[in-house]
């Protein structure tokens, strides 16, 4: 629940609630992927691609961190390495949503 509310306040542009909350997750929680992750996308949020980045590299290769790191590198310019993260999620069975949304991210990058 404590992520959920993480995500609402990163959706609603309340991003020092998000990474405290989310800073949270990541002390409670240290070997789950959630904290990590919505720290990585209030980065992305604030514009601060390479920490972003950097904390996507540090999380094992599940579909949600490889789909953003792939998003991540794409929006700094690194279009091979953003290709190789998003084309191994959107090859994935289309019931998976981050499939979905690692297409949709390479169609629009142009990768």
């Amino acid at each position: 629940m404590l992520v959920d509310i993480g995500f609402m306040a990163l959706t609603a542009g309340r991003l020092d609630e998000a990474t405290d909350i989310f800073n949270g997750v990541a002390a409670a929680r240290p070997g789950e992927e959630a904290g990590p992750l919505g720290l990585a996308l209030v980065r992305m949020a604030t514009g601060d691609l390479p920490a972003a980045t950097a904390i996507l590299k540090g999380l094992p290769p599940s579909d949600a961190a490889l789909t953003y790191l792939g998003i991540a590198l794409a929006r700094q310019g690194d279009r091979n390495a953003a290709r190789r993260a998003l084309a191994a999620v959107a090859a994935m069975p289309p019931d998976n949503a981050f499939a979905g949304l690692a297409g949709s991210a390479m169609t629009e990058f142009g990768l």
